[in-house]
């Protein structure tokens, strides 16, 4: 009777187990991209045009939007340092998901350029699904990286 009641008692400890085991437990999920890091530099020589010495643009005047019919969507931006990059400073903007309408990046009254921006939205196991920005189209001509770190605008 006692060996009968130990392989009950072995059997309810393994089911449980299986039952209670979740693969998707503890998984450091990738979350969501819809950041664009980027640094606004001279094309004839690299300069920083927004931060340090060389700048022509001031950047707390810079804005991120979009249009939609009436309704103007602002993208917020953090002027961020990279301690160690050689970067003075890069505009790390948060655009919404899924913007599909261009966004426009304007440096100054006179000044203001075109990103149409592209996504990739696949769904995990453990997950969920998950949306991240895969490239900008700067002014309908130039494809610029969406998800390899700081990218370089030339003027």
């Amino acid at each position: 009777m006692q060996r009968k009641s130990l392989y009950s008692l072995f059997a309810s400890i393994l089911a449980l187990t299986l039952i209670s085991c979740d693969p998707c437990d503890n998984l450091d999920c990738i979350s969501d991209n819809h950041f664009g890091q980027f640094r606004i530099v001279s094309k004839t020589d690299g300069k920083d045009l927004a931060f340090g010495p060389n700048a022509i643009y001031d950047q707390t005047k810079i804005k991120f939007y979009s249009l939609n019919g009436n309704d103007t969507t602002f993208f917020q931006y953090t002027p961020t340092k990279f301690p160690g990059s050689g970067y003075d400073s890069i505009l790390y903007v948060r655009f919404y998901p899924e913007t599909t309408t261009p966004a426009y990046m304007k440096l100054n009254n006179l000044d203001t350029d075109t990103l149409t921006i592209t996504y990739n939205t696949f769904k995990t196991k453990c997950c969920g699904t998950i949306t991240e920005i895969t490239k900008f189209k700067y002014n309908n001509s130039i494809d610029i990286p969406g998800n390899q770190g700081t990218q370089e605008i030339k003027k």
